[in-house]
């Protein structure tokens, strides 16, 4: 009796080099991907810092307006934080984020809206390092506010 070796044609499978180039393959396109997704990440912390920084500068002038008082915003020394300031009376306070701090080229670190809800214009940098991540940029008179994040 002869014994063939007979391999079904319906029976497949990968040979050992197949899988290690798929598999490297898959590797070479996670390394390319991941790096992006961290970039991703550190932009929407950005992002989302100074549209809370512009909310809580839209809402120092309105209250200036309603209220008919001056309202100001105080930024500590440190740049790691800064308060929204009615009279003696803290409205709120905001932490900016760890491996940032703010720059602003106001006086003494203190904005403050007229009872009018005028404000001198100006520009609120925030900076990673030495490096420039985003400004929130006022208008003169209008105080109207602008955010731009760096790429």
């Amino acid at each position: 009796m002869v014994i063939r070796n007979r391999v079904n044609k319906y029976q497949g499978g990968w040979t050992l080099i197949e899988v290690s180039l798929t598999l490297a393959l898959i590797g070479a396109l996670a390394a390319l991907a991941i790096p992006a997704f961290a970039q991703i990440g550190d932009r929407l912390d950005r992002e989302m810092f100074l549209g809370v920084l512009a909310s809580d500068l839209r809402m120092a002038q309105r209250i200036a307006m309603m209220r008919e008082t001056e309202t100001e915003i105080q930024f500590h020394k440190q740049g790691s934080r800064y308060s929204v300031i009615q009279g003696k009376r803290i409205i709120s306070q905001e932490n900016v984020p760890p491996r940032y701090r703010l720059k602003t080229n106001y006086p003494g670190d203190r904005l403050q809206f007229r009872r009018t809800g005028q404000v001198r214009g100006g520009t609120f940098r925030l900076m990673k390092g030495d490096q420039l991540a985003g400004k929130v940029i006022i208008q003169v008179g209008s105080g109207r506010v602008r955010v731009e994040v760096e790429p």
